[in-house]
C-alpha cells in the first residue's frame, strides 16, 4: 500500500533545517563557535560543506514525515537528542523505551533531534498541536524554562550539588510531577523547596550490548576514567585522576591509565607517560563496552553525579569501581561492590554549580588503586558482584517505571499504572 500522508514541500524542509540548526547551536551554547567555524568554511571557499553542515538535517527531516502511525496514548517528548552521551542518550533511551511500552511518542517542536542517531521505526512522531498533549521533558533542571513547563508538563531530571538554582526550582514547581533517578536527588530537590510530587526512577543500561565477559588475568593492571571536559570539566575531575595515577605509581611499568573523554573535550595532560592512553572521541555502544571491559577498575574521580551512567555501565561489564557513594552514585554503588572512598563536602566552585558536592580523598584513592595493583583477583570478585548489582537497572526497567509514574499522576491513561512510588 502507498503511503498517502503528504511530504513537507523542499522550502518548508529548508527552512526547519535552519531552524533546528540555530536551536542546535543555542541549546549547546556553541552559537558562536559554530559561526565562526562557517565563515571560515566560507573564506576558504568550501561552500558545498557549509550548506551541508548548515542542511545537515534536511534529509532527515523528510524523513521524519516517514515515521510509523502510531495507536497507544500520545505523550510529547522535550529534550535534545544531539550526540551521544549526557542527557542526549537519556533522551534517546525514553524515546526508545516508551515506544517499546505502547505510547504514541510525539516530537516537542522545540526538541532538536538528531535523527541520524534514531533508527526510522524508532522517531517520534509529529502532531499539529501537541500543545494539548502531556509532555514530558527530559533536561537539567537550568535549562527547563526553556520547554516552557506547565501542569502538563512532567519533568525527568536530576542534579549534582546539593543546592538546586532558585529559577530551576520557579521552573519544576511549574510542573505537575517531578521524576528524578536516585532518593538522594529526591530529598535533595524537597529541601530546596520543590513543592509538586516526585517519583523516582532511576536510569539504566542496555545489557545486550554492556555485559561481563569471561576474561584471562593480563600482566597489566588497567585503570579507566571517562568524562565530558567541555562543560562538566571541572565537575568530572578526569586531569585528577591522572595526576593521582603518576602519585601512586611513580615507576612501576606494569600498570596503565585509559582515559576516555569526549571529542570537545580539551586535551589531557599526561605529562609524557606513556602509560596513560587517552581516547578524545565517541565510541559507538559496542566498542565503549570493549573499552569497559579492558579495565581492571573504573576510578570515578567526580564530585558529583545526579546518577552515574559511565559508572552503571563500567559495573554492568563487571568492572569494579573506585568512588564516592555521594548524591545519586550512592543507589548504585557502595564497598560491597567496589572500592568506596571517603570524601568531605566542600563548596562547588563552576559557572553552572552552586552549594556543596563531595571532594574525594586523594590518600584514599591512591591507597585503593594500590590495592587493586596489588591485589587482582580481590578486584575480579568484586566485579562480578558489580555486574550482579548493575542487572537491576536497565533502560527496559526504566521505561516501566517512567510509564507507571505518568500514569499514576494522570499523563498516561490509568491502566499504565504501577505501584505508588511518589516521594
Amino acid at each position: 500500500m502507498s503511503d498517502s500522508r503528504p511530504r513537507p514541500a523542499v522550502g518548508l524542509v529548508a527552512a526547519r533545517a535552519v531552524r533546528q540548526k540555530l536551536r542546535a547551536v543555542a541549546s549547546l551554547g556553541t552559537f558562536w563557535p559554530a559561526v565562526a567555524r562557517g565563515g571560515r568554511l566560507l573564506a576558504r571557499g568550501r561552500v558545498r560543506e557549509f550548506a551541508r553542515k548548515l542542511f545537515n538535517e534536511a534529509a532527515t527531516v523528510r524523513a521524519a514525515g516517514e515515521a510509523p502511525v502510531r495507536e497507544g496514548p500520545p505523550l510529547v517528548l522535550a529534550g535534545h537528542a544531539l550526540r551521544p552521551g549526557g542527557y542526549d542518550h537519556v533522551v534517546l533511551a525514553v524515546l526508545d523505551g516508551l515506544l517499546s511500552a505502547g505510547v504514541n511518542v510525539v516530537r516537542d517542536p522545540l526538541a532538536v533531534l538528531n535523527l541520524d542517531l534514531i533508527p526510522l521505526d524508532r522517531r517520534p512522531g509529529e502532531h499539529p498541536r501537541p500543545g494539548g498533549l502531556p509532555r514530558l521533558a527530559a533536561c537539567p533542571p537550568h535549562l527547563l524554562s526553556r520547554f516552557r513547563p506547565d501542569r502538563r508538563t512532567a519533568a525527568f531530571t536530576m542534579w549534582e550539588t546539593d543546592t538546586l538554582p532558585p529559577a530551576a526550582v520557579r521552573a519544576l514547581n511549574r510542573c505537575g510531577l517531578v521524576v528524578v533517578p536516585s532518593r538522594w536527588g529526591a530529598e535533595c530537590f524537597r529541601a530546596n523547596g520543590v513543592a509538586v510530587p516526585i517519583e523516582v526512577v532511576p536510569l539504566g543500561y542496555d545489557p545486550d550490548i554492556f555485559r561481563r565477559t569471561e576474561r584471562e588475568s593480563e600482566g597489566v593492571c588497567t585503570f579507566g576514567t571517562a568524562g565530558a571536559l567541555d562543560a562538566g570539566g571541572l565537575r568530572k575531575n578526569v586531569p585528577r585522576v591522572a595526576d593521582l595515577f603518576r602519585r601512586a605509581f611513580p615507576a612501576e611499568a606494569d600498570v596503565r591509565l585509559r582515559v576516555k573523554v569526549t571529542p570537545s573535550s580539551p586535551m589531557v595532560e599526561t605529562h609524557g607517560d606513556p602509560r596513560i592512553e587517552v581516547v578524545r572521541r565517541s565510541l559507538p555502544p559496542d566498542e565503549l563496552a570493549g573499552w569497559y571491559r579492558s579495565l581492571t577498575v573504573f576510578v570515578n574521580g567526580s564530585f558529583g553525579e545526579g546518577f552515574g551512567l559511565h559508572l552503571l555501565e563500567a559495573m554492568a561489564c563487571g568492572v569494579p569501581l573506585i568512588s564516592t557513594a555521594f548524591g545519586g552514585v550512592g543507589s548504585l554503588f557502595d564497598e560491597r561492590v567496589g572500592y568506596a572512598v571517603p570524601y568531605r563536602l566542600v563548596e562547588a566552585r563552576n559557572a553552572v554549580y552552586a552549594g556543596r558536592w563531595a571532594d574525594p580523598d586523594d590518600g584514599a584513592v591512591m591507597a585503593a588503586l594500590r590495592r587493586v595493583y596489588a591485589d587482582r583477583e580481590e578486584a575480579g570478585r568484586l566485579g562480578a558482584l558489580a555486574a550482579e548489582r548493575a542487572a537491576g537497572f536497565t533502560w527496559a526497567a526504566t521505561a516501566r517505571g517512567l510509564a507507571d509514574a505518568l500514569a499514576r499522576h494522570g499523563f498516561l491513561p490509568a491502566g499504565m499504572a504501577g505501584p505508588a512510588g511518589v516521594v
